[in-house]
């Protein structure tokens, strides 16, 4: 639960921030900024960049689980702190390895852009600017929003005056790449521009919607309204949180980003089925004090991925009816879960999955991402479901 704020850490003689100019051509570099408040544990925030054509931008908002508050410390945070393979919460807590973003998608033409990689250590979705503590007194700083708007800040400073600018986020990345793409769009008004959101359809249970609760829960716990604000959206907070609330969120900034905006998703994702199902209010708790594997925490999710699919897919499609928004929805692809699971099917994010790049999803899906980054076909939304 988180409570009472812990202050952020400071540190002592910050580092000299580099600028796109003083990092290699074409090799990925962790940058450290020194203003941003850091990561969940107080550790220093860096973001990951690879220089590339100054014409041409592909910023990325990484992904990797969330915490949010309520959930009890045997089942929630122990499946959010530990649960989900290579994306755990604890991998973000600082940043992350040099190699940075994983290689392009094959067959994509990603290479040549100047890439900067928004890392994700907050477990807020990029949205929050709070801070507290676990049940168990740890501290966990979520900021963020300021993580990210000093990032902004970075990017804005290099006196780039690109053509084109692709934006992009996986899973809780997702989230982050919508609420600031307007903000991206203000930066660069005279880019072509594009936005992709990788398997992150906001499909959440009413507990985490509740307002006014203390502590504050779901997504109150984030304290998102400086972000909204930053991006033009602080309207929207004045509305009901309500089920058609990702879809008013979409369409706000789609008003803000004028570019065709991209929604991906499988239709039976484990990972996304897992957090919706932690954000109700009849899961069952994982006996304490024993680890959880992989294989469990995706068995446990599999067993409801029918149900959260019967809520997603026609989200997408009420999506799809958006003004300038275009969707893709893969067919059913076996996945790299462990056999006793192999019925859930899917990978998670077709952006990064390698499970996902076998026929006939990936050479769809290059086409229709090339679509959207305008590589010559007009966007359009495709279903392979049928495939």
């Amino acid at each position: 639960m988180l409570t009472a704020c812990a202050s952020p850490v400071v540190r002592d003689d910050p580092p000299v921030t580099p600028s796109l100019d003083d990092l290699p051509a074409g090799v990925w570099s962790m940058v450290e900024l020194a203003d941003a408040p850091g990561c969940a544990d107080g550790s220093a925030y860096a973001i990951q960049v690879r220089p590339g054509s100054r014409d041409d931008v592909l910023l990325v908002f990484q992904g990797g689980g969330a915490t949010w508050g309520e959930l009890d410390v045997p089942t929630g945070l122990r499946l959010t702190l530990a649960g989900l393979g290579t994306q755990t919460y604890l991998r973000r807590v600082t940043p992350i390895e040099m190699s940075g973003l994983a290689d392009p998608p094959p067959g994509s033409t990603l290479g040549g852009p100047t890439q900067v990689v928004v890392s994700y250590c907050s477990g807020d979705v990029h949205w929050g600017d709070a801070a507290g503590v676990d049940d168990r007194g740890r501290s966990i700083e979520q900021r963020g929003a300021p993580n990210t708007a000093q990032a902004l800040q970075w990017l804005g400073a290099q006196g780039l005056a690109p053509a084109r600018v692709d934006v992009v986020g996986c899973s809780a990345g997702a989230y982050g790449a919508l609420l600031w793409a307007p903000s991206v769009r203000s930066m660069y008004p005279a880019a072509s521009r594009s936005l992709l959101l990788d398997a992150g359809l906001g499909v959440v249970q009413e507990p985490f919607l509740v307002r006014d609760a203390t502590p504050p829960r779901g997504i109150e716990a984030w304290q998102i309204a400086g972000a909204y604000a930053a991006n033009g959206l602080l309207d929207l907070l004045a509305e009901p949180l309500e089920d058609d609330y990702f879809e008013r969120l979409v369409a706000a900034v789609a008003e803000r980003f004028d570019g065709p905006i991209g929604v991906a998703s499988t239709d039976r994702d484990v990972v996304q089925t897992l957090f919706w199902y932690l954000m109700g209010e009849d899961f069952e708790s994982f006996p304490d004090g024993e680890p959880i594997d992989i294989g469990e925490v995706a068995a446990f999710a599999a067993e409801r991925i029918d149900a959260w699919s019967a809520l997603a897919m026609p989200r997408l499609e009420r999506l799809d009816a958006v003004d300038a928004v275009v969707t893709f929805v893969s067919a059913w692809v076996p996945g790299s879960l462990p056999d006793s699971v192999a019925e859930a099917g899917t990978g998670h994010c077709l952006t990064s999955d390698d499970d996902l790049w076998d026929d006939p999803v990936g050479d769809a899906f290059v086409a229709w991402w090339g679509a959207l980054r305008g590589d010559g076909a007009a966007p359009y939304s495709a279903d392979l479901r049928g495939d």
